[in-house]
């Protein structure tokens, strides 16, 4: 959790959030520990800068 934070220049509880929500996919240990892969990270970088298509409602990212 904390290198994916770090990666993305977030707190842990943001991201935590984030995932909590599916904006991040996640993937769970058999002990609970979430994973996060590198190319999903980058994805959701890049899907933050994608303009927002007009009428589509804009999510609050909260963390």
């Amino acid at each position: 959790m904390g290198q994916a934070a770090a990666y993305l220049g977030v707190s842990a509880a943001s991201l935590r959030s984030w995932s909590n929500q599916g904006l991040v996919p996640v993937y769970r240990t058999p002990g609970g520990q979430r994973r996060f892969s590198t190319s999903d990270l980058d994805g959701f970088i890049l899907s933050m800068r994608e303009p927002v298509a007009a009428g589509q409602p804009v999510v609050a990212m909260r963390g």
